[in-house]
């Protein structure tokens, strides 16, 4: 039994998450600026494969491919009034690759509105779009929700209100770079607050994800962790992005992140797993890095 997220974390429990999915995609063979979300209807056995890696690699939690399938975000790429469709699919197809051995979550990212100055969006327009994708991934069968790489808080705000009308456990995560006066979101909003925020709202955990590398992201959790009383969560890239020839690559390897990931463990985060570049070699290891720290 995968139990709920809720209980795991009563129980005292530090669970794994997957790693990064569009990577993956993109490394067999997702066209360059081609929105993962297409082939969840195009590729179903590929988004699977992806699945069922991370799911023998040791995940404890799985993403569902749908960071980018809010109505507003569909309708940027070509899928606009696919909203059920993408959502409701791309939970079948995890859940198929889960097998009941593992939880999926149904990932949630932001829409690409923005709020004045820079765009027209308000609260209640995006607590909509984000209703309409929450409530198809609860209905497709997911058993959390998981809102990721969020810079504005309050667009995760909105998502976490949408998310929270499900009943599911809520993840909720923002990202994060330091800056010379503290750690920040592009939109400025600050670390500790903005988790705070989420949590007061009725986040099941909290957290960071994305734009960092583990060495980064350390200091960021043992700022939070000393804040913040609810469960952690923690996904860094693999390392730092590098440009070549063949595409952008990353430059951490397996071991060192599993062990970085373990700093984090022992600082207080309740939830890790990796982000963009990281692929199941890297969960695997952590995987083992966990399973060592437990014992």
């Amino acid at each position: 039994m995968t139990g709920d997220l809720a209980q795991r974390l009563a129980a005292g429990d530090r669970l794994l998450l997957d790693g990064g999915l569009g990577t993956r995609l993109i490394a067999m063979g997702l066209e360059q600026g081609r929105a993962p979300e297409w082939w969840v209807l195009e590729h179903p056995d590929r988004i699977e494969q992806v699945h069922r890696g991370y799911v023998e690699a040791g995940s404890d939690v799985i993403h569902t491919c749908t960071f980018g399938a809010s109505p507003p975000k569909l309708a940027s790429v070509r899928l606009q009034g696919r909203c059920d469709e993408v959502n409701l699919k791309a939970a079948e197809i995890a859940l198929r690759a889960a097998g009941g051995a593992v939880m999926v979550a149904g990932d949630v990212g932001p829409t690409g509105m923005m709020f004045p100055p820079m765009g027209d969006a308000t609260g209640d327009a995006l607590r909509e779009a984000y209703r309409q994708q929450v409530e198809q991934l609860a209905r497709g069968g997911v058993d959390l929700i998981s809102i990721e790489t969020m810079f504005d808080l309050r667009e995760a705000q909105a998502a976490l209100e949408a998310a929270l009308e499900t009943g599911l456990p809520v993840l909720a995560s923002m990202t994060f770079e330091a800056k010379k006066r503290g750690v920040f979101t592009i939109m400025g909003d600050a670390l500790v607050p903005s988790l705070r925020a989420l949590a007061s709202a009725g986040a099941t955990a909290v957290g960071l994800n994305c734009s960092v590398d583990p060495a980064q992201m350390i200091p960021m959790v043992e700022q939070a962790a000393a804040a913040i009383e609810a469960p952690l969560v923690a996904q860094p890239n693999a390392g730092q992005p590098q440009v070549t020839a063949e595409g952008v690559t990353y430059d951490a390897h397996p071991e060192p992140f599993a062990a970085d990931l373990m700093q984090m463990v022992r600082l207080g985060a309740r939830i890790v797993g990796g982000c963009c570049g990281t692929d199941p070699a890297f969960i695997r290891a952590a995987r083992l890095a966990l399973d060592l720290h437990e014992a």
